[in-house]
C-alpha cells in the first residue's frame, strides 16, 4: 500500500511539475526582462540576463513617473472596494439565503443575470450615469460599481445555505436578532468564502484598467495599470524596459495576496457548491 502511494505521488509530481513551470515561465520572463536594458529586450530571446543586479529600469520608473502615487491610488481603491464587499455582500446574500419574502427568487435570478453581462457593455451607461451625477474624475465614480459584487453575493449565498438551519433556530429561540445570527454564527462558519470574495475583489480592482481609464483623466489620480499604460516617449515608442519593470511592481501585491489566502481559495469556492 505504501509503495502504491509513493508511485501515485510520483506520477502526480511528474504531471504537476511541467504545468507549474509553464505557469511560472511568463513571470520569470517578466522579472528577467525588468533587469535588462531596452536593447537586450528587443534583441534575440535569451533566458538569462547579462546582469542580475541591473536595477536602472526601476530607478528610472520611480524617478520619471509618479508610480508611488499610482500605487497608493490603486491600494486605496482596492481596499475600499474590498471593505464594501465585506459589508454589503453578506447582508444581501443572507437575505436571499435565509429570509423568506415575496420575490426573493426573482431577485436572485436578477443577480445571476448580471454575471453574464460583459463588463464592456456596462461601460458607456456607467460613464453617462457618472457624468450626470457630476462624478467624473473622482474616486467615488471608480468605487461605486465595485462596492457590491454579484459573484460575491452568489458565492456567499451558496455558503450560507450549507449552514444547518438548526443553529439559527436555536439562536432565535435564545433571543438573538437576524444581524446577531449573521455576525456571530453564519460569518464565522463561512470565513473561507468571505476571504475568497475579498481576495478576488482586491485582485479585480487592482488590475482593472478599462473603467479607471475612462473616468479618471488627471495624472495624479491615475491607478497603477492606467499609469503604466501611459508610458511612451515623444515619438510614440513604448519604453518596454520601463513598462516591464513597473509591471513587476504592480504584480507584487497580487502575488502576496495569493500566497496569504491561497488555502482559502479552493475551500471558499467549493463551500456550498452542491447546495441549491
Amino acid at each position: 500500500m505504501q509503495t502504491y502511494t509513493k508511485r501515485s505521488n510520483l506520477k502526480s509530481y511528474l504531471i504537476l511539475l511541467p504545468i507549474t513551470l509553464f505557469a511560472i515561465f511568463p513571470f520569470y520572463i517578466m522579472l528577467k526582462s525588468s533587469l535588462e536594458p531596452l536593447n537586450d529586450i528587443l534583441s534575440r530571446f535569451h533566458l538569462i540576463p547579462n546582469n542580475w543586479l541591473y536595477f536602472e529600469n526601476y530607478k528610472l520608473v520611480f524617478q520619471e513617473y509618479p508610480i508611488f502615487r499610482w500605487f497608493l491610488n490603486s491600494s486605496f481603491l482596492a481596499l475600499i472596494a474590498v471593505l464594501g464587499n465585506i459589508i454589503f455582500c453578506p447582508l444581501v446574500a443572507y437575505a436571499l439565503a435565509r429570509i423568506n419574502f415575496k420575490g426573493r427568487n426573482f431577485i436572485f435570478l436578477c443577480v445571476l443575470a448580471t454575471l453574464i453581462i460583459p463588463v464592456q457593455v456596462l461601460a458607456v451607461p456607467l460613464y453617462l450615469m457618472m457624468s450626470k451625477l457630476g462624478l467624473n474624475n473622482t474616486y467615488l465614480a471608480v468605487l461605486l460599481p465595485d462596492l457590491v459584487s454579484p459573484f460575491g453575493i452568489f458565492l456567499l449565498r451558496q455558503a450560507f445555505l450549507a449552514i444547518p438551519k438548526e443553529l439559527e433556530e436555536a439562536a432565535l429561540m435564545d433571543g438573538s436578532s437576524r444581524m446577531g445570527i449573521l455576525f456571530r454564527i453564519i460569518l464565522p462558519n463561512t470565513l473561507p468564502s468571505l476571504a475568497t470574495v475579498a481576495s478576488l475583489k482586491f485582485m479585480w480592482v487592482w488590475g482593472d484598467f478599462m473603467w479607471p481609464s475612462l473616468i479618471l483623466n488627471t495624472e495624479e489620480m491615475k491607478t497603477l495599470p492606467v499609469g503604466i499604460a501611459s508610458f511612451q516617449t515623444a515619438s510614440a515608442l513604448v519604453p518596454w524596459d520601463l513598462v516591464i519593470s513597473a509591471s513587476v511592481v504592480a504584480v507584487v501585491p497580487i502575488i502576496v495576496i495569493f500566497f496569504m489566502f491561497q488555502k482559502y481559495f479552493v475551500r471558499g469556492l467549493t463551500d456550498g457548491a452542491v447546495k441549491g
